[in-house]
């Protein structure tokens, strides 16, 4: 299981609102002591995410939680938006070129065709990945299962659990 820390923001019923990322929920890498994902998370500007989790630990707002994701869906996340893309970027460019040397174009116009195989190929798998999450780029693609695993007793002097 991947863990990351999260912050109850809300809780309604059984379930909670935790919010992800932006503001690390520990002092001491918010205060560049730790392991720095507050810096990291300053520097890159990343929003939080809220995801509204099953409330099983039964935490309450202000709480920080440690929340889940499985490694087997975890690596299936990666290879769709990160090493699918990537190969078929590489595919693309490979076709383009094996177009331009069957054509005998010359080198300005192969590299243009090996180019525009590239970057078509990549944006098939841009847009196959969109469908495969049915949100918006840059959402948190709703069919993915993220568990609140427990509450997290934090004192001053520990360092957060950033795994991911």
């Amino acid at each position: 299981m991947i863990e990351q820390q999260g912050l109850v923001v809300a809780v309604s019923g059984e379930i909670a609102s935790v919010r992800l990322g932006g503001k690390s929920v520990c002092a001491a890498c918010n205060s560049g002591k730790g392991c720095g994902a507050g810096i990291f998370g300053r520097l890159l500007k990343r929003k939080p995410v809220v995801l509204e989790l099953k409330n099983g630990p039964g935490a309450r707002v202000g709480q920080s939680v440690m929340v889940g994701l499985s490694e087997t869906l975890f690596l299936r996340l990666v290879f769709n938006f990160y090493l699918f893309p990537l190969l078929s970027g590489l595919a693309g460019a490979a076709i383009g070129h094996y177009v331009s040397v069957k054509l005998g174009v010359e080198s300005a116009a192969a590299d243009g065709l090996a180019l525009l195989g590239a970057v078509s190929a990549g944006a098939f798998a841009l847009m196959w990945n969109r469908q495969w999450s049915g949100q918006p780029p840059g959402e948190f693609p709703q069919n993915i299962t993220v568990h609140l695993l427990r509450v997290v007793e934090q004192s001053n002097t520990e360092q957060c659990d950033t795994s991911i």
